[in-house]
């Protein structure tokens, strides 16, 4: 929401920035939507990420940042941090008429009311399938065994709450492809596979993830992978194998390209 001069000398008499971040390191690969961003939006990015453990409902930004690059920040986060299932996709934020954001609002799913409980079920139903993979001997095998486990435990529903995080398919057992890739990422990022949730057109707004292997990148689409008959037809494939049926757009395009083969 614009906001005018007064109301923003007013915001700023008691502004709180909140968490700041300032101590956070976030690895390159293993958050690639963080090494995408400039370093002054990396310390929003950090920031929005501190406030978000930590459930604050508003802060000011800790250097300027714009509308447009608020939003581009933001899905950075969302996209790298599949463990904040509490945090919704939306915010809010008040802006000056210059477009510089003065006041940033968070939004969290019903999940937050009773965190903790929340993130037993939700580490618990994710740990029930990584240890068994643990015991398997190659990342690839680690991999399958959590792509056919998600197959088994989630259902594909539209109407499924909170269906953009990862928690719905983890814990609800029913999500979109929002949920199915969010879930497929922390498994993997738990077994200490580089794994990025990818979005893009599909026939529709569409998700899925790109798994590095010892090989190079793969592209894995959980979601269409739960249809009868093409559980592996869209597992480990290229850009190419791709490339009529899975555009990507907004910040995926700058992900790493897939073109690995022994596991294809």
């Amino acid at each position: 929401r614009q906001i005018g001069e007064e109301e923003a000398e007013d915001l700023s008499d008691g502004a709180v920035s909140g968490e700041t971040g300032s101590g956070l390191a976030f690895d390159e690969e293993e958050y690639p939507y963080y090494a995408m961003l400039e370093p002054d939006m990396q310390q929003i990015y950090g920031q929005i990420y501190a406030n978000a453990l930590e459930l604050s409902p508003a802060f000011a930004p800790v250097t300027t940042v714009s509308v447009s690059q608020l939003k581009t920040v933001f899905e950075a986060v969302y996209n790298d941090h599949p463990e904040l299932f509490w945090l919704e996709t939306g915010y809010s934020c008040k802006y000056l008429r210059s477009g510089s954001c003065v006041e940033v609002a968070l939004k969290y799913n019903r999940t937050a009311d009773a965190l903790e409980e929340a993130r037993q079920a939700f580490e618990g139903a994710a740990g029930t399938i990584v240890s068994q993979a643990q015991g398997l001997g190659s990342d690839v095998e680690k991999e399958r065994y959590v792509h056919d486990a998600l197959m088994q435990l989630v259902e594909y529903d539209m109407s499924a709450p909170m269906n953009q995080s990862a928690y719905s398919a983890l814990v609800g057992g029913r999500s979109v492809c929002a949920g199915y890739a969010r879930a497929f990422q922390y498994m993997m990022q738990l077994l200490d596979i580089p794994c990025y949730y990818c979005t893009g057109f599909a026939g529709e707004d569409h998700a899925w993830n790109i798994v590095r292997l010892d090989d190079g990148y793969y592209n894995v689409d959980p979601t269409w992978g739960d249809v009868e008959g093409s559980r592996y037809a869209f597992f480990n494939r290229s850009d190419a194998d791709y490339a009529d049926t899975h555009v990507r757009q907004e910040l995926s395009v700058y992900l790493p390209p897939c073109s690995g083969q022994a596991y294809r």
